[in-house]
């Protein structure tokens, strides 16, 4: 790949496109301490210059691409939500953990954001990602709403920030390096048991329930 200057939005974008594809790759073969923006401009022979026209950091290739697989994951509850007219809360919580697993970075990287990601980042590529953000979490809210109307529209944001919250740190759990589970074995703990989706609908069905603070008039 050799670097063109974009001339256009449409171009702009195919740029972009490219190097959160190329971070990525990057980021299946190496740990996020040590890729770099060097690196990064030699898997898209960009120079750093190039480079630095589209991101200034690599925190800012790493919001792009949780910018993206947020949309992503949205569209993708929306449709896997239609269907579900009378759900019973288990479905509900089914349909939304499938979905959850379907865009890992999420669960890894959005917890990362305020304490780390966003603080390298510029102001030009914060405010549309917020812009973004909330965005979605108003038409996620709405599915949720039009799935489990006894739930009100705070209700329904504080399901996306328990999504957004609590299952990552689950997620972790489930996804340990081989040193963190030796060491929760010299522990003497055993370990998360289970898979992450059977532990996250359960957890997920607490939350729901608390969220009601009364019974669920769904059927189980």
């Amino acid at each position: 790949m050799t670097f063109q200057r974009a001339r256009n939005d449409e171009q702009r974008q195919i740029r972009i496109n490219q190097i959160t594809t190329a971070m990525i790759e990057l980021m299946e073969d190496l740990p996020f301490d040590k890729i770099t923006m060097k690196k990064l401009g030699e898997k898209l022979s960009f120079t750093r210059n190039n480079l630095y026209q589209y991101v200034k950091s690599k925190n800012e290739v790493i919001l792009l691409i949780i910018q993206q697989d947020f949309v992503e994951w949205a569209n993708t509850l929306h449709d896997n939500l239609q269907p579900l007219k009378t759900p019973t809360l288990s479905a509900f919580c089914k349909v939304w953990v499938q979905a959850a697993v379907k865009y890992p970075r999420i669960l890894h990287w959005f917890p990362l954001l305020g304490e780390l990601i966003e603080k390298d980042v510029t102001l030009e590529k914060l405010i549309p990602f917020k812009k973004s953000y909330f965005k979605i979490l108003e038409a996620v809210k709405k599915d949720i709403i039009k799935v489990l109307p006894k739930l009100d529209s705070a209700q329904a944001e504080r399901l996306v920030y328990f999504h957004l919250r609590v299952l990552p740190h689950l997620f972790h759990l489930y996804n340990e390096s081989t040193i963190q589970k030796e060491a929760i074995k010299q522990a003497g703990y055993s370990g998360p048991q289970g898979s992450f989706e059977e532990q996250a609908e359960i957890e997920m069905q607490i939350y729901v329930n608390g969220l009601y603070n009364t019974d669920l008039e769904i059927n189980e």
